[in-house]
């Protein structure tokens, strides 16, 4: 057997990777695994298109290639619409549909997207985009939540922190920095390290095989479109990525662990903590024969590296931490709430002496209990003093001190407090046990009588300096270096992918369909761009912009917001989505972006909207999941909403809600359940009904304008003419009555509800 290990990794070892080839797609020379080169901007002319900047001649050079017509604008009601949903996720109100109406400046439109930019929601609604690319998963678990399966518990400060940089438009290659090595970037800045939740993300208790798997493929998926997995148990089969290189870059995080620290205001971590990651050690890295973790070749260690295909290399440099990152229970806001701890455990403790002694069936033995337990509270806190003093004192220095030596004397203190206060609170039940509880009252009074004169004895003995420490957790003083190196190696200019693949998903949200319409396979194996001179130059400009921003100055490298105002201040972006014959037969799946694609709502938008269209939704920002089984009662975001293995809100799940597993995709369906959800639910009925009272309050019995008020609230427009009839038809052979009036009212608002527009982005 082992000279067969010998040959086949002999074999292995000397297999050239088999080379790239470049697909040629509209005529452009599309070579994803070599440095983005920005292409000169195409200067077709297509009559009666007026092009608004490199994006449109981009695509109209393919029009004149394959014959076709771009469609004209859309309706202002429509692009208006078309436009908050993609950038807040939410319809324009009837004010802000009015006033972009009557807005006749030239630059009206770009205003508009301006000020959804700068919009609060913006950060949300794209948060959610992100959340699916990187994976974000609440914890899972079993036994009442006290055993983590997956992912780990406070993930959702990681949420936050997606929704806070994206409101920041913090750039993109700073993001990918602080996502895989905030820890040895900034290790001391606690906004930051919430980032590395993306790691910490992928724990599995059950097998750290599996959770560094996890973490090699999704890393290389969602960041660089690379499908690294496939060469765990061999060379990739298309990619000329060598199976050896798989696991160079798994080095790269054969150290990391995740770990929970304390945050301000809570000590216990059970509550709330910090999930993210650091490296425990220096752990070896073997190459296992076809990917077999059982079969490990431990005659050669394989040290971090990346694959050769996407050039550049490595440049790893050990880190040295600060004594924060090593000893986080040192850090002054914990030992601030524990002195704040010990306070407010007294000041029970007193409150409860007051209680006491104002209890109509006080008694001596009940009030000297309540000062024993003020006596042990004041001990504790002073022992707590002690151990910090000696913890401070025996920084360098030999544990025997004087600090150290009155930390013992203190805690000896809390011991026979501690015990005192037992035997109190034994005598007082024995006194009032009744029959069948005597005998076990009896034994624990003896028990703490024992106990009392056990520590009082202990208490006689001589001082020596072997305190009770605090249970707090150490870590290294240093990190290996190696995954910040990667996210460097991974943002520098020349790296092939990072800035191709973050375009093309922002592109994919805008136009429902992903220039490259395999997101997270750039390689053979994926699906070649439609327009690969138009996702390079975007990503070029992505990385070092040309074009200003929209106040006439120069945009910031990697922001995302440039992307999006490139995007949608186009004239492609605009065009209407209604088809024409002729260029349906020509490309019927619109591949060449001559219209504008019809997009159902993502799940979350749909819920969203449907709570914002009563008034209802909640804009509070961040903080814990909420329990998904609280979906159809919660008013906030959609986004905040628990998501994780068998713990997803149904209604989301209904209308293709993300998948825990994997999402870089989503894939609308079409099923009755989600007409029967809009129809049936506990949610849209008791929204309709609300929509329906404050519409009727607004519209002071006029049906016409009860219908105007409740088109521009849920589908985000005017009622045709047609629509405006019948609606006011049906309201108008209500019976009398106010109990009719509320019923039908709320029975027409939920049609709307149920409207193909509501749920569709034309």
């Amino acid at each position: 057997m082992p000279w067969l290990l010998a040959l086949w990794v002999l074999a292995t070892a000397t297999a050239a990777p088999p080379p790239h080839d470049a697909s040629a797609t509209n005529g452009y020379p599309w070579r994803p695994f070599e440095s983005v080169r920005r292409p000169p901007v195409p200067a077709s002319e297509i009559a009666g298109f007026v092009p608004r900047g490199p994006i449109d001649r981009f695509l109209s050079e393919g029009w004149q290639a394959h014959g076709l017509a771009p469609r004209p604008e859309a309706s202002r009601e429509v692009l208006l619409r078309r436009l908050f949903v993609d950038l807040v996720g939410l319809n324009p109100t009837p004010a802000e549909q009015a006033a972009f109406m009557s807005d006749t400046g030239a630059d009206a439109y770009e205003r508009w997207v301006d000020r959804l930019l700068d919009d609060p929601r913006h950060a949300e609604r794209w948060a959610r985009h992100w959340m699916d690319v990187w994976r974000y998963s609440d914890w899972a678990g079993w036994a009442d939540g006290n055993q983590i399966r997956d992912s780990q518990p406070h993930i959702w400060r990681w949420r936050d922190w997606i929704v806070d940089s994206l409101a920041a438009d913090k750039p993109y290659d700073r993001m990918v920095v602080e996502m895989l090595a905030a820890d040895e970037a900034m290790p001391g800045d606690a906004a930051a390290l919430r980032a590395t939740g993306f790691l910490a993300r992928n724990y599995k208790m059950l097998s750290r095989e599996q959770w560094l798997e996890d973490t090699l493929k999704h890393t290389s998926q969602a960041f660089m479109g690379v499908t690294l997995g496939c060469a765990k148990c061999h060379d990739h089969p298309v990619d000329g990525i060598a199976q050896r290189e798989y696991y160079a870059m798994r080095a790269v995080f054969e150290p990391h662990q995740v770990r929970l620290d304390r945050v301000p205001g809570q000590l216990d971590t059970a509550k709330d903590g910090l999930a993210r990651v650091y490296d425990a050690t220096n752990a070896p890295t073997w190459l296992f024969v076809r990917g077999d973790e059982r079969h490990p070749l431990t005659n050669e260690v394989v040290r971090p590296g990346v694959p050769g295909l996407l050039g550049g290399k490595l440049e790893v440099a050990e880190v040295r931490l600060p004594s924060d990152a090593s000893r986080p229970d040192r850090r002054e806001f914990v030992l601030r709430d524990l002195r704040a701890q010990g306070e407010r455990a007294i000041a029970e403790a007193r409150d409860g002496l007051a209680k006491a002694e104002q209890a109509t069936n006080a008694t001596p033995s009940r009030i000297l209990e309540a000062r024993s337990a003020i006596d042990a509270a004041e001990k504790r806190y002073a022992a707590t003093l002690g151990v910090l003093s000696a913890e401070d004192a025996l920084e360098g220095a030999a544990p025997a001190n004087p600090a150290a030596t009155n930390a013992v004397l203190l805690q000896r203190l809390v011991d026979v407090s501690e015990a005192r206060l037992r035997r109190l609170r034994a005598e007082n039940v024995l006194a009032i046990a009744k029959t069948n509880e005597a005998a076990a009252a009896r034994k624990e009074f003896d028990a703490s009588t024992k106990h009392l004169a056990d520590t009082i004895t202990v208490l006689a003995k001589p001082l020596d300096a072997a305190f009770l420490p605090r249970l707090a957790p150490t870590y290294p003083g240093t990190s290996t270096g190696r995954r910040l190196a990667l996210a460097r190696w991974m943002t520098r200019a020349e790296h092939p992918l990072t800035a191709r693949v973050a375009a093309n998903q922002v592109w994919l949200r805008h136009f429902g369909a992903g220039i490259v319409p395999t997101p997270s396979d750039f390689g053979r194996n994926g699906r070649p761009p439609s327009h690969g001179a138009l996702l390079d130059w975007l990503a070029a400009e992505f990385m070092e912009p040309t074009i200003p921003d929209g106040h006439g100055e120069s945009a910031k490298p990697w922001s995302f917001r440039h992307l999006h105002r490139l995007i949608v201040t186009s004239t492609a972006y605009r065009m209407a989505s209604t088809p024409d014959d002729r260029d349906l037969a020509a490309d019927p799946d619109n591949r060449f972006l001559w219209r504008a694609n019809s997009r159902r709502m993502e799940a979350e938008a749909v819920r969203d909207n449907i709570l914002f269209a009563s008034g209802s939704l909640d804009p509070s920002r961040g903080g814990p999941e909420i329990d998904h089984r609280q979906a159809m009662t919660s008013r906030r975001r959609s986004l905040y909403l628990r998501n994780a293995a068998e713990k997803q809100p149904e209604f989301l799940q209904i209308f293709d809600g993300p998948a825990v597993t994997e999402c870089y995709l989503r894939r609308p369906s079409v099923m009755p359940q989600q007409a029967l959800a809009l129809a049936n639910s506990e949610m849209v009925s008791r929204e309709a009904d609300v929509l329906a009272r404050r519409l009727a309050a607004e519209a002071a019995g006029n049906d016409g304008r009860f219908v105007e008020l409740a088109f521009a609230r849920v589908l985000g427009r005017r009622p045709t003419d047609a629509e405006r009839a019948e609606s006011v038809a049906y309201l108008g052979a209500r019976p009398a009555g106010a109990e009719s009036n509320a019923r039908m009212a709320g029975n027409f608002v939920k049609v709307l509800f149920n409207h193909n527009d509501f749920v569709v982005v034309r």
